[in-house]
């Protein structure tokens, strides 16, 4: 039975299945794998044995049902996965006092570019991953997590109902809001001054943008300089500049 406030997840792809398990193999249910991966995984599936969990070797075609994609790499795992806690003010307040990077997306639901987004986040070491309610919906999914590359099991991640609300009270505690927009009066190459304190970058979705009051806000407004040709990049893309040049 899965306790009340979990769920069950489905993770495939290799490196996220193998963050998870080294993460959190108390929480694994099932495993199915392919032949090449039985005997690096023989101390997990002793554990798994231990526990009366379900494991077994798979041929390819099962392994893309039980995935239901053919981009699993040959494991697949089931896990008892915590819901998305929600983001407390407290939280917020204690992050704008910590030098470090943190990242909300506002209305960023595409299960890649959330995945995309969490990859980068972790590579760079950025405190954690806020999302308001399109994000928290996709953000367990199989999708997301295999776009991550094992890079959700390191980072912490919360759900707010109010983007606006978070970014006031960033402010309010002292720390700095940056929001990533296409006219922003500041470039990246302008932001050496933030390296080391406590930041919260801000973005919006591909479709819209952030809400004209979230962007408001924010301490300040950033841009990615570029030719004309496009107007703007990919969030996923997007974020991972503006986090380089920041981290």
């Amino acid at each position: 039975m899965v306790t009340p406030g979990t769920r069950e997840q489905t993770l495939c792809g290799l490196r996220a299945v193998q963050a998870a398990l080294h993460k959190r193999p108390d929480r694994v249910r099932r495993l199915f794998f392919s032949a090449e991966h039985a005997r690096a995984l023989q101390p997990i599936l002793q554990e798994l044995a231990k526990r009366r969990a379900i494991f077994r070797e798979l041929p390819a075609a099962e392994l893309d049902r039980v995935a239901g994609t053919r981009a699993h790499q040959g494991l697949v795992a089931v896990l008892d996965t915590p819901d998305v806690p929600m983001l407390a003010r407290e939280t917020v307040e204690q992050a704008a006092r910590q030098p470090g990077v943190t990242l909300l997306l506002d209305g960023v639901g595409n299960p890649h570019n959330v995945g995309a987004i969490a990859r980068t986040a972790a590579f760079l070491g950025v405190q954690a991953l806020w999302l308001t309610a399109e994000g928290a919906e996709t953000v367990r999914s199989a999708a997301a997590c295999r776009t991550a590359e094992g890079g959700l099991e390191y980072l912490p991640v919360a759900a707010c109902h109010n983007a606006l609300a978070v970014v006031r009270a960033y402010v309010q505690a002292g720390g700095q809001a940056l929001a990533l927009a296409v006219r922003g009066e500041k470039t990246l190459a302008e932001l050496g001054q933030y390296r080391g304190k406590p930041v919260l970058l801000v973005l919006g979705s591909e479709e819209t943008g952030l809400d004209p009051a979230v962007e408001a806000a924010c301490s300040l407004r950033l841009r990615i300089a570029g030719t004309d040709a496009v107007e703007s990049l990919n969030v996923s893309v997007a974020a991972g500049i503006a986090l380089a040049a920041l981290c």
